[in-house]
């Protein structure tokens, strides 16, 4: 049974949650092979909503969430993406299947 080994980064997390939670999850043995049968069939497709992209699998699951805002002084104040900006992220983020079946 393989285990994930700890680094610095995840004695911080278990430092910062202090949390005997944090430490169960650390002990849970990888599942490889389980892993490895996951698929995210193509092609990706994108819906917007009221304020974010997602990048679809064709079995819609939901693969990542990408986030705008409309106002320019709240997008400023908040660090957002314009609507242009998210869409073409979540564009090149639904070609991934297509560029990595070319290698």
């Amino acid at each position: 049974m393989n285990f994930m080994p700890i680094s610095i980064g995840t004695l911080g997390l278990i430092a910062t949650l202090g949390s005997a939670m944090a430490l169960r999850a650390l002990a849970l043995p990888l599942d490889h092979d389980r892993q490895r049968q996951r698929r995210f069939p193509a092609p990706w497709s994108i819906d917007e909503l009221e304020a974010c992209f997602v990048v679809i699998d064709s079995a819609g699951q939901k693969l990542a969430y990408v986030y705008f805002e409309e106002e320019p002084g709240r997008r400023s104040a908040a660090k957002l993406l314009t609507k242009d900006e998210a869409r073409r992220i979540a564009a090149n983020i639904a070609k991934l299947p297509e560029l990595l079946r070319k290698d």
